[in-house]
C-alpha cells in the first residue's frame, strides 16, 4: 500500500474541513439555528439574560405563510439591521376577519374594522397560552406566601395537601356569597370564607419565571382572566370553586359522582350542567375566568369541559374600556363539602396572557392611533410579559417577509430543556 504524500493528506483534510463548516452554515442559514433569548420579553414563555437565557432552536424550513396568530416567530428587527426578535403573533393583516387590533380591558380585541371589534375569545384547554401565577405541589413552591393556607393540614402521604370538609350545606354555603356578606368580608383581612383554600392578595400581573421564581413586584398590575389548576389525589363530595371577582362571585358546584354541576352568581343559581361522572379518586380539575367565560374542565378532557357566556346582567361594575390600573380585584378558594376531605398533590393559579397599550406603566404610548388596522402581509407582535416588551407596540406591525423561523424547542441550560 502506498502512502499518500503530507501535501495530498493535508489538503483532503482542509477540504473535508471545508465541507463540514460549509454544510453546516448551510443548514444553520436554511434547516435551523440556535438563538439566545437575550431579555424577558417573553417570559415566562422564555427565561430571557445576556448570559443564562434560554436557546432556542428555530426551524427556519417553516413558512410565513403557515403561522397564526398565538405562534411564537423570530424576525429580523425592524429598526436594529442584524438583529433578532422572537415574540407572538397577535394578529394578522391576511386575516379578514381580523385584521384591526385593539388591546383592552388586558385583552386583545379583534375584528374586520374599528367599528366591529370583539374580544378574542381563547380556548380554556390551549394551557400553552397560560401564565403560572403561583404554584404549591411536586413542582415546587413558587409564590407560597399568595396563598390562603389556615384551613388546610397535611395529608397523610407525603406532599399532599388536605382540605378538610365544612359541615355547612349548599344552602349556607351560598349565603357566603351574598353582596352584603361579599363586602364585608372583602372589608377583613380575608377575601374568602372560613374553611377555605384560596389566595391571600388579588391575582396580579406577576408570574412564575422559567427559571422557577416569582417575577419582580412591579408586575402588581391587577388581572381578571385567572383560574386555578389542582391534581387532586381524592374529591371530596362536592366541591365549590370561586372565582371572586369586583363584579360578583362566580362559583361552580359540582357534585363529581353524579356529574352534576351548578354556576352560582353571587348567592343566585344562574346556570346549570352536566360533566361525565367520575370517583373520587386522582383526576385533574381546572376552572377559571377567560375572556369573558366562565369554564371548569376535567382531566383536560374537551367532553368534559363546561363553559358558560358570562352574561351583562351578571355584572355590577363595568371596567373602564382604556385605563389601567382598573378596580378589578380577583381572589379564587375553594371549599369541600360532604363527609370527605378535597386532597391535592399540586396546586396552580394560573392567568392568561395580557395586552396594555403601554409597554411599561407610566411610558408613553406607541406611535399611531388605536385600533390599529393591519394590511394584508402584516403582522401585529407582542411579547408575553407586557410590561417590558419592545414590540409592535413600539415600532408598529412588521412585514411577514422579515419572518426567520419557528422557535420549535429550548436547547439550554439543562434544566430548562423542553419542546415549545
Amino acid at each position: 500500500m502506498i502512502a499518500k504524500p503530507a501535501a495530498a493528506v493535508l489538503r483532503d483534510a482542509v477540504l473535508v474541513g471545508a465541507l463540514a463548516v460549509l454544510t453546516v452554515q448551510a443548514l444553520r442559514r436554511h434547516v435551523g439555528d440556535q438563538y439566545p433569548v437575550p431579555s424577558g420579553s417573553m417570559e415566562p414563555t422564555l427565561h430571557g439574560d445576556p448570559r443564562h437565557g434560554d436557546v432556542v432552536f428555530v426551524r427556519k424550513l417553516a413558512r410565513a405563510a403557515d403561522c397564526r396568530r398565538h405562534d411564537l416567530v423570530v424576525v429580523a428587527h425592524p429598526t436594529e439591521p442584524g438583529q433578532q426578535l422572537v415574540k407572538r403573533i397577535a394578529a394578522r393583516g391576511d386575516d379578514a376577519d381580523a385584521c384591526c387590533i385593539e388591546l383592552r380591558d388586558g385583552d386583545v380585541w379583534l375584528g374586520p374594522d374599528p367599528q366591529h371589534l370583539q374580544r378574542e375569545r381563547k380556548d380554556p384547554l390551549e394551557r400553552r397560552l397560560r401564565v403560572p401565577w403561583a404554584r404549591l405541589g411536586d413542582r415546587g413552591d413558587a409564590g407560597r406566601e399568595l396563598f390562603d393556607l389556615q384551613a388546610t393540614r397535611a395529608g397523610a402521604a407525603p406532599g399532599v395537601l388536605e382540605l378538610p370538609p365544612l359541615q355547612s350545606g349548599p344552602g349556607e354555603a351560598r349565603s357566603w356569597f351574598a353582596a352584603a356578606a361579599r363586602t364585608a368580608r372583602q372589608a377583613g383581612p380575608r377575601a374568602h370564607p372560613d374553611g377555605c383554600l384560596g389566595t391571600s392578595q388579588p391575582v396580579d400581573a406577576g408570574f412564575v419565571m422559567a427559571t422557577g421564581v416569582r417575577s419582580a413586584p412591579r408586575d402588581q398590575l391587577p388581572v381578571r382572566d385567572c383560574g386555578m389548576d389542582l391534581h387532586c389525589v381524592a374529591l371530596p363530595n362536592r366541591l365549590l370553586a370561586t372565582v371572586d371577582t369586583h363584579h360578583g362571585a362566580f362559583t361552580f358546584d359540582w357534585q363529581p359522582r353524579t356529574g352534576q354541576v351548578a354556576l352560582w352568581h353571587d348567592d343566585a343559581e344562574v346556570a346549570t350542567g352536566r360533566l361525565p361522572p367520575v370517583d373520587q379518586g386522582a383526576h385533574r380539575v381546572e376552572f377559571g375566568h377567560l375572556d369573558d367565560t366562565l369554564f371548569v374542565c376535567v382531566d383536560g378532557a374537551p367532553a368534559s369541559l363546561w363553559l358558560v357566556p358570562r352574561q351583562p346582567q351578571w355584572t355590577h361594575q363595568e371596567l373602564p374600556r382604556s385605563s389601567w390600573p382598573s378596580p378589578v380585584r380577583t381572589h379564587l378558594h375553594l371549599a369541600a363539602l360532604g363527609d370527605t376531605p378535597l386532597r391535592l398533590q399540586r396546586l396552580e393559579v394560573f392567568r392568561d396572557l395580557f395586552a396594555i397599550r403601554e409597554r411599561n406603566a407610566g411610558l408613553p404610548s406607541t406611535p399611531g392611533d388605536w385600533p390599529r388596522l393591519l394590511a394584508p402581509g402584516q403582522w401585529f407582535l407582542l411579547g408575553d410579559h407586557a410590561l417590558d416588551s419592545r414590540d409592535s407596540r413600539v415600532f408598529g406591525p412588521v412585514s411577514d417577509t422579515s419572518f426567520l423561523g419557528r422557535p420549535a424547542a429550548v436547547l439550554g441550560p439543562w434544566p430548562r430543556q423542553r419542546w415549545l
